[in-house]
């Protein structure tokens, strides 16, 4: 097996090629153009009754919050491959998950769905799904709040949870939404950043003493699971930074923010050209750098009480 080849981030891309299964058609590089083709997964996720497994993003292998890191990485890409694979595949790549299942019957009647004090029901469809999350849209524009989770059945659901109502659409029988203000959306996401940056410091040392030499298949897997992880971090900051709700609270992120941005483009320049020792010099004595320096803004933002980097 040769190097894993990184997407080769050539700009100003104006559109990018997707494939799901027979079909192919091609998107812009814009937000819209990604809901566009987060849209037409849903719809084949519906069709055919499958769940999403991972994207190959020009070539590489996405398994970790693929459709985020699309719509981080949106500039850059040039084709996007869904992989859909059935429940059945899935759970026998996950014998605990089988073992776990429990046999149910598809309910017939609509769902209830609870935002704030509005209660309405909802049929079983795709549209219907796509109307509930835009009422969900206008709730948090109406009442100033940002969206937290899911307690669908009684079950926490707070990862994608857009992709778990189409995947149980036939099952649920209750949807409640959870909302939260500004202040715990903040301390939310100072959280993730905090958990990020207590093991994303060590471990990017770690990979740039690795590029000192001659990387290995494993160096380059660390080395993309990395990208993968600041570019999230930066879709956080971005989000943080232009929320008029959070102004006067996340100035500090924003000149971090856009270093750590630039030294990420610089790092993927030399990882196209393949020069090993100025990638890891970026990583070693810039990227950590910053990020140690957020780790600084983000205690200052929560008064010192957060351990993030040793």
């Amino acid at each position: 097996m040769g190097t894993p080849q990184l997407p080769l981030y050539e700009r100003r891309i104006d559109v990018m090629k997707v494939k799901i299964a027979a079909t192919e058609f091609e998107i812009k590089n814009t937000l819209p153009g990604v809901k566009n083709m987060m849209a037409h997964i849903d719809e084949a996720i519906l069709e055919s009754r499958g769940l999403l497994s991972h994207l190959l993003v020009d070539g590489v292998k996405i398994t970790d919050d693929p459709l985020n890191y699309v719509k981080q990485n949106r500039k850059d890409i040039k084709e996007v491959e869904v992989i859909l694979i059935t429940e059945d595949q899935k759970l026998k790549s996950c014998p605990a998950k089988k073992a776990a299942k429990t046999i149910s019957r598809s309910k017939t009647g609509p769902i209830r769905v609870t935002i704030s004090n509005i209660v309405f029901e909802l049929k079983r469809t795709l549209p219907n799904v796509k109307v509930m999350f835009s009422r969900i849209d206008e709730a948090m524009a109406d009442f100033g709040v940002y969206f937290s989770h899911m307690v669908i059945d009684g079950v926490e659901v707070t990862s994608a949870p857009n992709e778990y109502v189409i995947e149980n659409i036939k099952n649920i029988e209750s949807i409640d939404v959870i909302f939260i203000s500004h202040d715990e959306y903040l301390e939310q996401v100072t959280g993730i950043m905090a958990a990020f940056l207590v093991s994303a410091v060590p471990t990017i040392r770690a990979v740039a003493d690795e590029f000192y030499g001659k990387p290995d298949d494993e160096a380059w897997s660390k080395f993309n699971a990395c990208i993968n992880g600041i570019s999230s971090l930066l879709g956080i900051i971005n989000s943080l930074v232009s929320s008029p709700e959070l102004a006067g609270k996340t100035e500090a992120f924003a000149e971090v923010g856009s270093s750590i941005g630039l030294h990420l483009d610089n790092l993927l320049t030399a990882a196209k050209l393949n020069d090993y020792t100025l990638m890891a010099d970026i990583m070693r004595f810039e990227l950590v750098t910053f990020l140690e320096k957020l780790d600084t803004a983000v205690k200052e933002l929560v008064g010192g009480h957060i351990d993030v980097v040793h």
